[in-house]
């Protein structure tokens, strides 16, 4: 029996068996047909397929769904119908069909459940207009799923609609903030919403992320801010020791005994006429010798560089004898050489005058011979020096 035979014998059978077998057999046929489907072949199977799906069970027509779903092939009009079935029907081809346009994927979307939404938002690329709908009239699972897919495509509207709908859902969020296309403002947006676990999870990112560069962003303004507060405050505490009203000792047996080497760094700085960055690596520098100077010359006692010790000891690991041999180090400088120390720190962090032009240079020998040498010029050399 020839194939048409057999589909004429098998249209004659109007019961549900027969129906079904006469979709199998008809769908068997058009996929056997492989590439050499013509527009026309594909013509009549969408025809007699449509005119049949009235007539086909749920079960039936869900496993012609799933066997075209994927034919870029398959006839529109047959897809369209299987897309607004029932969703165990329209699952398939809503998440697979290459054949469902945009504009048929929105108009499904904006009518359909949430399971059709679903299907829609797991499709291997989703078009804007079509992840608009899908946002806008999405429950959590439909915006977590979309939020999810990388091949959904977002507007920034989009972006700032899912990010109000999410609130605190943190499946949402962990899908957003993992996505390289969020715009920096939806970013900023996002980041307050975040739990702690979600931030940790953002910092372990990488630098690329965005919600990354925008933590690193705020925590470096946190400790900008932090920073200008504690040069206030410090400020503020050099002019009572310089008045007279505070010891120097005094503060800086407090700050070192809370731990605060920063502070610390700002104090010495102050009250010591050096700069600050120069300060603040001397407080946990392997070399204790220019710390010692500068502690010996403001007139911190031995009492209170212990204290400094200490704080120093936990973020160097210093045992007990270095600690001894530490304090013996401070004991034998004299505060008259510290402080003639500290005049040669205080030049060396002066900030070199430009030299003017020589208005005819001479490069004669007899001119090179009146140039100072580069050994002899070099003076007050920091800390080194005085190893």
């Amino acid at each position: 029996m020839t194939e048409l035979a057999k589909l004429a014998d098998l249209a004659k059978d109007s019961s549900i068996a027969g129906r079904k077998s006469l979709i199998g057999t008809l769908t068997d046929m058009y996929l056997a047909a492989g590439d050499a489907r013509g527009e026309q072949i594909s013509f009549l199977f969408g025809d007699i397929a449509l005119k049949l799906l009235g007539q086909l069970e749920e079960e039936t027509r869900a496993a012609l769904a799933e066997r075209v779903c994927a034919d870029d092939m398959a006839p529109h009009q047959l897809m369209l119908q299987l897309a607004q079935d029932s969703v165990s029907v329209a699952e398939p081809v809503l998440q697979n069909s290459p054949v469902l346009l945009p504009e048929d994927l929105v108009a499904i979307a904006s009518t359909a459940s949430m399971d059709h939404l679903g299907a829609i938002a797991g499709r291997e690329s989703v078009e804007q207009a079509v992840t608009a709908v899908l946002v806008d009239r999405g429950d959590q699972t439909v915006l977590s799923k979309v939020a999810e897919n990388k091949g959904a495509d977002f507007t920034e509207a989009s972006f700032f609609v899912i990010l109000e709908k999410a609130g605190d859902v943190e499946q949402i969020q962990a899908a957003l903030m993992v996505r390289p296309d969020l715009p920096e403002e939806a970013g900023r947006m996002l980041l307050p919403k975040l739990s702690d676990d979600l931030k940790k999870r953002v910092s372990s990112l990488g630098a690329d992320n965005k919600l990354a560069k925008l933590i690193n962003e705020r925590a470096e303004k946190a400790r900008a801010k932090q920073l200008e507060r504690l040069k206030i405050q410090t400020s503020a505490l050099v002019k009572e020791i310089d008045s007279g009203k505070m010891l120097v000792d005094d503060v800086v047996r407090r700050i070192a005994r809370s731990g605060k080497p920063s502070e610390l760094g700002m104090l010495l700085a102050g009250v010591s006429k050096l700069p600050f960055d120069a300060v603040s690596q001397l407080l946990f520098s392997q070399n204790d010798k220019p710390l010692v100077i500068v502690c010996k010359a403001v007139g911190v006692t031995t009492e209170s560089y212990k204290d400094v010790l200490m704080m120093r000891a936990q973020r160097l690991r210093i045992d007990g004898m270095e600690l001894n041999e530490a304090i013996q180090r401070f004991g034998l400088m004299s505060v008259e050489g510290a402080c003639r120390s500290l005049d040669v720190l205080r030049q060396s962090c002066q900030p070199a005058a430009p030299q003017k032009p020589a208005e005819q240079p001479d490069m004669s020998q007899e001119a090179a011979k009146q140039k100072p040498s580069a050994r002899a010029s070099r003076k007050n050399v920091p800390f080194a020096a005085q190893r």
